[in-house]
């Protein structure tokens, strides 16, 4: 599972922190599971599904930051992604493009930290997100998805067409085409031709999964 790979990124992170001092010291992968949970807790219910909010601001405390320090850009990018892996597993979508702040509270102890979530609207950027942790952003012109190395969007899979499909972004959202594939594009468990898709929709190439992100 693409968030598996997230959080064992974070757990490395922890070890480059161990051998610090502070025997309760905050830990990557603990921060990705409070912002999980707050997420969850925040959702809300629209007509196109179940929305998440998209920016998470976290404090910790001075001794916190203080271990982080050096990586900071690393952690907060690998949070972003814990954040849209987690809303892909659980069929959210957004508002606007996911971001996470962190702020330094001095009145934090060591260990604790606080999370508050909020839904920001923002620029239409889709993004095509992949099981295997890749990302996409889709425009106009279509991404290719396929075996051949000059795809857009490669996979490594000998039941994938060397040209297999394509999603591109339309007037109205994203859509998808099969491509004449050999072993057929699949959305929701149906083989098709060309459809549109909403963010609740998995579609199935081979032995890969993805979504689609709509802000």
């Amino acid at each position: 599972m693409a968030l598996k790979r997230v959080e064992n990124r974070l757990e490395r992170m922890f070890e480059r922190t161990v051998s610090r001092p502070f025997r309760n010291a905050l830990q990557p992968i603990e921060i990705a599971a409070k912002i999980a949970r707050e997420v969850d807790l925040s959702r809300r219910l629209a007509p196109q599904g179940m929305l998440s909010p998209n920016v998470v601001r976290v404090w910790i405390g001075p001794d916190d930051a203080a271990r982080f320090e050096g990586f900071q850009k690393a952690l907060v990018d690998e949070l972003e992604e814990s954040v849209r892996q987690h809303a892909m597993g659980e069929g959210y979508s957004f508002v606007g493009p996911v971001k996470i702040e962190m702020f330094i509270d001095d009145d934090i102890k060591v260990g604790d930290m606080e999370v508050d979530t909020e839904f920001v609207a923002g620029p239409s950027q889709p993004r095509l997100i992949l099981s295997d942790g890749r990302h996409f952003v889709v425009e106009e012109k279509p991404l290719v998805v396929g075996r051949h190395p000059q795809c857009d969007v490669v996979i490594d899979d000998a039941n994938v067409s060397r040209q297999h499909a394509e999603v591109w972004r339309t007037t109205e959202g994203v859509a998808v085409r099969d491509l004449r594939s050999t072993n057929g594009t699949f959305v929701n468990g149906h083989r098709i031709q060309a459809v549109s898709l909403t963010p609740r929709d998995e579609v199935v190439i081979g032995t890969l999964r993805m979504r689609v992100e709509v802000a």
